[in-house]
């Protein structure tokens, strides 16, 4: 099964992705701890279980005492979900996988199984995967069947209770099969959190969230094509995004291994369009490295202080986090104007790994609003009648859809029924206080908007104040305000001067 759009918006945020791997290098042909490129044991949050071997305890500091064990049943890892302060998830997946048969062992049976997903509160929950984004895939090697598998589920509601800080993942199947000549360097495990979020701080973006897999890269499969589509670029001027990545098995010490992202099928067989990143080559992209928003590594979560030390080739540690890969590159010159599709292609001529979540962000370019308002009269009496003029002007550099205009009342006067007008066009029933939907504005469009307002006979005020708000479906809660306009009211309309007030 391919991979699947699961979430799409246009909005003020971000995506991210956090997760980790479940498994430490092992010793060639044993669970020792080693350098092999194959996970010899699982890592585990349970500090009471003794330790595999010579595997070292994590020292922290999010998850100090955590160790090994060889029962996938018993595997765990945590990792932070960092995202600022005032933001809304608006969705959140965890996709997991691991290899699931070699020539010796087979735990296709168990696959399917839920795993353990906690926040920060610390309260665990089960969660059962989503037979929609499904994927297994099988290469064959001297003879012998290797499997992959990949699994995900929506978990939206239950980051939204928790938030951010410290989530951990487990229970994920996987093999630890010492012989190379049985596994052939491919144990692995781990868990992926994508989220995307709106926060009216950061810019205008279109977020798109795939996930699945299309079988396992490698060299006998060794150019996978990826389309997506249902995203889309500015229609003009710069264009900036960046695409996060998550893949099972990828290699420090294997090079050959390529990203690239491409407008088209035909470009997309230039190295021109490969990606790469500060912790991702582009001739050894996927390296078992666990990397932040900026893709430089990410260090704070279960053995964070344990990597394959990257290069082309890197180098293996001793029981080094192992055979998960998660990153965010910048792509702007991989993306052109008016864009609403793409191609990814994952190459290889020696390592195995299997792409399973794809997430592009693209900055749209954010609406300017400039409000312009004023009132009539300046100097009024008691029964008179104000009319205010609105003009919004969108100066940014896209479209705003379904733009509020918002104006509160002010004391003294009370709003005249049905004297809403939008570009020469009465509204009746509208009112301003409760906000006034007035459609898309174009770039470089303009609105005016009228409305009047009675000033009250009995004990009316000295001024009248009112400014006027503008927001729009994209970023709720982003708000431009207008200029204020004032109206002086002669309280003794025979003889009006200041003393009055």
């Amino acid at each position: 099964m391919p991979f699947i759009n699961r979430f799409n918006t246009v909005t003020c945020g971000a995506m991210t992705f956090t997760g980790n791997t479940l498994g430490l290098s092992k010793e060639t042909n044993t669970n020792n701890a080693g350098t092999n490129g194959a996970i010899g044991a699982f890592t585990t949050l349970n500090a009471a279980l003794p330790p595999v071997d010579a595997f070292p305890i994590d020292p922290g500091p999010l998850t100090p005492g955590a160790t090994t064990t060889l029962n996938f049943n018993q595997n765990s890892s945590a990792a932070l979900l960092n995202i600022p302060a005032g933001s809304t998830v608006l969705y959140a997946e965890l996709i997991w996988g691991g290899n699931y048969e070699s020539r010796d062992q087979n735990i296709i049976g168990s696959i399917n199984n839920s795993v353990t997903f906690t926040g920060p509160s610390g309260a665990p929950r089960i969660v059962a995967p989503d037979p929609v984004t499904a994927n297994t895939g099988t290469i064959v090697v001297s003879g012998n069947d290797i499997s992959f598998y990949m699994r995900s589920a929506d978990v939206t509601n239950i980051v939204i209770g928790e938030g951010a800080g410290q989530y951990s993942t487990g229970g994920v199947p996987g093999l630890v099969d010492p012989l190379n000549a049985s596994m052939f360097a491919t144990n692995h495990a781990g868990w992926t959190l994508a989220v995307v979020y709106r926060n009216i701080a950061l810019p205008l973006r279109n977020m798109t969230l795939f996930v699945g897999a299309n079988g396992i890269v490698s060299t006998g499969n060794s150019i996978v094509d990826v389309p997506v589509s249902g995203f889309s670029t500015p229609a003009a001027g710069p264009v900036n995004g960046r695409v996060l990545l998550s893949a099972g098995e990828g290699d420090a010490a294997i090079t050959g291994d390529q990203a690239r992202f491409a407008p088209t099928a035909a470009d997309v067989a230039n190295p021109a369009f490969n990606l790469s990143g500060p912790n991702n080559f582009s001739t050894n992209f996927f390296a078992s490295q666990i990397n932040d928003d900026t893709g430089n590594l990410d260090t704070s979560g279960t053995y964070g202080s344990r990597n394959q030390i990257n290069g082309a080739p890197g180098t293996n540690i001793v029981a080094g986090r192992q055979g998960w890969d998660i990153t965010n590159v910048d792509a702007s010159a991989n993306l052109v104007n008016n864009q609403m599709s793409a191609v990814f292609r994952f190459t290889s001529i020696g390592d195995a790994y299997m792409p399973n979540a794809l997430g592009i962000q693209i900055d749209e370019g954010d609406p300017v609003f400039e409000v312009l308002k004023s009132v009539n009269p300046l100097l009024a009496c008691p029964g008179d009648v104000l009319t205010y003029t609105i003009t919004v002007t969108n100066t940014g550099l896209s479209d705003a859809d379904n733009v509020i205009f918002t104006d509160v009342i002010p004391s003294g006067v009370d709003f005249i029924d049905n004297s809403v007008i939008v570009d020469g066009i009465q509204l009746p029933g509208s009112n301003p206080a409760a906000g006034i939907n007035i459609g898309t504005l174009a770039i470089g469009q303009t609105r005016t908007i009228s409305f009047s307002v009675l000033v009250r006979a009995k004990q009316p005020p000295c001024f009248v104040t009112d400014e006027a708000e503008i927001e729009y479906e994209g970023c709720p809660g982003k708000v431009t305000t207008s200029n204020k306009v004032i109206t002086n009211i002669c309280k003794n309309c025979n003889d009006c001067r200041p003393k009055d007030c």
